[in-house]
């Protein structure tokens, strides 16, 4: 049986649209059972779990089809909570059963194995990410403290960085910071250096410098209504997931008829985003996306070049638009039964993007000064023109938008420029300079 956050399925055919989408990479996971008869009742058989195998995959995702990298087969088992995607290296990281994996994009091959070990107290990694702006992987550590006087215990979280070459997490929250978490995804603003996740009630984002609690807000959304497989977009800053929404039937108990039980009969999903500092989930899209459910383990992937939101139903990868919250692509995988493509992950969300709130400064985001105060950005918000204005001579500038193309590079010799900025999208932009003293300064440039 195939895992979905509900049972049933609606096939729909939608024609896949001609536009140049950026490739995503997963894991490509086939399980194999076994028939074993019912020791109860030998009339019975059932499926029973035999052994899987896994390797890395890529996929033009509005194509269907999944392609295997170099032909590795890696081990059966593999954590579904989390997957990492280093694009500088061109490496993508999954937990198997025996520790930590780093795979060459480029041949498939696993570069290197670690065992996970948590100096402080043996702990799980979970929901587990890549963040752009300082090439780290961060996760939660999860343990669970058993009462030794007596049943239950309490879990405890706390966010953390594994190293992928030498296996050690370390722990960056000074305290526990939750009990657990809801399988609802993970998502990293790289700019902002928060780590968010779901306990199932509230929308938690982490401070990735100390660990601490940087926001916690309950879930502004209708009853019944959960906010799934969300993930950050550096294409417009905001994060978006599923809007699930699941509906009963009231059915009379077989065995005392005098009760009712709730049964469930359908959901509906539709693209939302959600603010993390009011909990407030905005739906997008105008009605349902025609599925009741999507894969657990295949995450989701935003193309910031078409603004499209993929995701996994595991017999198909959905495109759907950030603006118009409709299907732009819906096409078959073409896999055998017993066979999935999780942890999709993308090379370019978010690539070279730069912190703007660094440690110790105010968590406002109106902060100018991203590095040093020898360099000074004016007006900003800009609207038509900016002047750049530093203590020594610049020599370079660069400037990028938040998907990390090069919309402006000059050379200089000067202590003070001034930059035409009227055919600049709205948006914000990472201005890099080269200085006379050969050191780099990064800041942010907001334009209206």
């Amino acid at each position: 049986m195939k895992q979905f956050l509900t049972l049933a399925l609606m096939a729909l055919g939608f024609a896949t649209y001609g536009q140049s989408v950026s490739p995503v990479y997963g894991i490509i996971r086939e399980n194999y059972y076994t028939t074993v008869v019912d020791p109860f009742d030998p009339t019975f058989t059932y499926e029973q779990f035999d052994y899987g195998t896994v390797r890395l995959g890529t996929t033009i995702p509005n194509s269907g089809i999944i392609d295997t990298l170099g032909g590795f087969v890696y081990e059966g088992l593999i954590n579904l909570t989390g997957a990492a995607l280093n694009p500088y290296d061109n490496s993508y990281i999954f937990i198997g059963a025996d520790g930590i994996n780093t795979i060459d994009l480029n041949t498939g091959e696993i570069v290197n194995e670690a065992i996970l070990t948590n100096p402080i107290s043996e702990s799980y990694f979970d929901n587990f990410r890549f963040n752009n702006s300082d090439s780290t992987m961060y996760g939660l550590a999860r343990r669970y403290i058993s009462n030794p006087t007596g049943p239950g215990g309490t879990g405890e979280i706390y966010l953390a960085k594994a190293n992928t070459n030498s296996g050690v997490i370390t722990q960056i929250s000074a305290q526990s910071v939750g009990q657990g978490f809801a399988l609802a995804g993970s998502a990293i603003d790289p700019y902002e250096m928060v780590y968010y996740y779901s306990d199932g009630s509230n929308f938690v984002g982490l401070d990735m410098y100390d660990g601490s609690i940087y926001s916690s807000q309950p879930f502004q959304i209708s009853n019944g209504t959960y906010f799934d497989n969300f993930t950050y977009s550096c294409a417009d800053t905001s994060i978006y997931g599923l809007v699930r929404q699941n509906y009963y039937t009231s059915v009379q108990d077989p065995i005392f008829p005098e009760f009712t039980m709730e049964v469930f009969d359908s959901a509906t999903i539709k693209l939302g985003k959600i603010d993390p500092s009011t909990g407030i989930v905005t739906t997008i899209s105008p009605s349902s996306l025609g599925y009741n459910g999507y894969s657990l383990g295949g995450g989701a992937v935003i193309d910031p070049e078409t603004l499209t939101f993929y995701f996994s139903t595991v017999e198909n990868i959905v495109g759907v638009s950030l603006e118009t919250g409709l299907i732009t692509s819906d096409v078959v995988n073409y896999f055998t039964d017993g066979m999935y493509f999780d942890l999709m992950r993308t090379t370019e969300n978010c690539k070279f993007a730069q912190k703007v709130r660094l440690a110790a400064l105010t968590n406002s985001l109106s902060e100018n000064n991203l590095i040093n105060d020898n360099v000074i950005i004016y007006p900003n918000p800009a609207e038509e023109n900016v002047i750049l204005k530093a203590t020594q001579s610049i020599t370079d500038i660069e400037i990028r938008n938040t998907v990390g193309q090069l919309v402006l590079k000059q050379s200089a010799n000067t202590k003070e420029i001034a930059l035409n900025t009227q055919d600049f999208e709205s948006g914000i932009y990472l201005v890099k300079l080269e200085m006379a003293d050969k050191n780099s300064v990064i800041k942010r440039l907001i334009i209206k």
